[in-house]
């Protein structure tokens, strides 16, 4: 038996619980209130096991935060293999969407607000795990699209936030209960106008 990949497996095992009771606690009691040794616990590993692989709350934070932005991007990779702007476009909104209007993610994304006023660099973490690597994923689409000269991106960076705000735009009113979770046919709608606009002000 291989030693070294068993323990490496084990080790990867014991993570990955880590992540996932981290994420549980943290929709239940909020980040302020779930404590390491409550989500040591909850993965079922001592507290000095969650230090040996993330060195506090925040770094625990981010990780769970980058694992799910990893899972998005990798399947951004195989939509943009259509070679399509248009077709990769909707591939990516949908997944975004889709990944977006989760009860989950909304319910951590509730929590985030409430919680950033208390710790204030949470909101940095979130943002630099998360959002920051799936708007350079698009950035670097557009800027690539640019090079191959099938769009005409100005400023592929404003693009890039600025579509992914189009098809997330009726999250505020989800967030506040002023509507209820989008049904398949609005999110469509959403993406359908997104990638509308884009390629008529950007095809070449």
């Amino acid at each position: 038996m291989n030693v070294a990949a068993t323990d490496s497996t084990g080790s990867a095992s014991k993570r990955d619980a880590i992540l996932e009771a981290a994420n549980k606690l943290f929709l239940e009691v909020g980040f302020g209130a779930a404590s390491m040794d409550s989500i040591a616990s909850a993965a079922q590993v001592s507290k000095q096991t969650v230090y040996n692989h993330f060195g506090s709350k925040e770094e625990l934070f981010a990780a769970m935060v980058r694992a799910s932005c990893d899972e998005m991007t990798q399947a951004f990779a195989q939509a943009i293999k259509a070679n399509d702007p248009e077709k990769a476009l909707r591939a990516m909104a949908k997944l975004f969407v889709d990944v977006v209007f989760t009860p989950d993610k909304l319910a951590m994304h509730r929590i985030l607000m409430a919680e950033i006023p208390r710790f204030p660099d949470l909101g940095r973490v979130y943002y630099q795990s998360g959002p920051a690597i799936i708007r350079k994923f698009l950035a670097d689409y557009f800027t690539e699209q640019n090079r191959r000269g099938s769009l005409k991106v100005d400023d592929p960076q404003i693009a890039a936030e600025q579509f992914i705000s189009m098809v997330t735009s009726n999250r505020l009113r989800v967030d506040v209960g002023v509507d209820p979770m989008p049904s398949d046919a609005v999110k469509q709608r959403y993406i359908d106008n997104a990638v509308t606009l884009i390629m008529r002000a950007c095809k070449t």
